[in-house]
């Protein structure tokens, strides 16, 4: 992504800003630790309990949806006809409204149900801008006359719940602007929260460069914040192998996923 001379110092500083500084994550579920927790996974698949929706985040192709649906489906059994996985980007559109029907259409395509004013209920693994799709179209008022999506559970990876850092300082589509902090469009999801229906878990990652992780969490709460790279760490948090693990643990139904106990341990200490 192409940054002017401004923002990339802008950028620049933040980083320098957090060089040296500690990382105040006492997460001790390292990569290591995920990558054996999956490699059990794999040794003994169980059936998905219901279908997973896969939502990429702002103007990325299908290949990042893609690759979470490549990781994590081998951890599951063959599934029957109204589970599995079903990646859905949207790399050149940027209106919220459009994003969710279109959407809302290919879950009802893939399977169908009789309820005209509802999907089938799903999980949704969402990726950035893909959670606030995923809490757009899940609201039956935002969607008006529209079918929403049936959500169940909701797993949103560095998504600007209180908009993200970026789209503060340039935003050059409409998606953008609706992602500036204090927007009409986030205040609307806001105030749909409460009637929400779904459980929301929300990951971050520290040193996240375009959305920033204390606005990874809807006002009012935090969420599950991990250490990241000083580098691109929004832009790799998807591959994040100790998201994936405790992700995966949860849609498998595991009785402790392995970042359940750091899910009150207060705000990240920085963006």
């Amino acid at each position: 992504m192409f940054m002017p001379l401004w923002l990339e110092r802008a950028w620049v500083g933040r980083w320098l800003r957090g060089v040296g500084s500690r990382s105040a994550d006492p997460n001790d579920f390292t990569t290591e630790s995920a990558e054996r927790l999956l490699a059990e996974f794999r040794a003994s698949p169980r059936p998905l309990e219901r279908p997973v929706v896969v939502v990429s985040g702002w103007h990325a192709l299908n290949v990042l949806p893609a690759n979470i649906i490549a990781n994590l489906s081998p951890l599951f059994r063959a599934e029957p006809a109204r589970s599995g996985f079903l990646p859905h980007a949207f790399p050149t559109q940027t209106d919220f409204d459009a994003i969710a029907r279109r959407m809302v259409e290919r879950v009802r395509g893939r399977w169908p149900n009789e309820q005209p004013d509802r999907t089938v209920e799903v999980d949704a693994i969402a990726v950035s801008m893909g959670g606030l799709v995923c809490r757009y179209a899940a609201s039956p008022r935002l969607m008006r006359s529209h079918p929403r999506l049936n959500l169940r559970r909701l797993f949103t990876i560095g998504t600007p719940h209180r908009g993200a850092w970026l789209a503060d300082r340039i935003a050059v589509d409409r998606a953008a602007r609706d992602m500036k902090p204090g927007s009409r469009f986030l205040s609307a999801l806001d105030d749909e929260l409460p009637r929400a229906e779904y459980e929301l878990v929300c990951y971050a990652r520290l040193y996240d460069e375009f959305v920033g992780a204390t606005r990874s969490a809807p006002a009012g709460r935090e969420p599950i914040w991990l250490s990241g790279p000083r580098v691109l760490s929004h832009l790799t948090i998807a591959q994040d192998r100790r998201i994936l693990a405790d992700i995966a643990a949860r849609l498998r139904g595991e009785p402790e996923p392995p970042l359940a106990r750091f899910i009150d341990r207060g705000p990240p200490p920085r963006d």
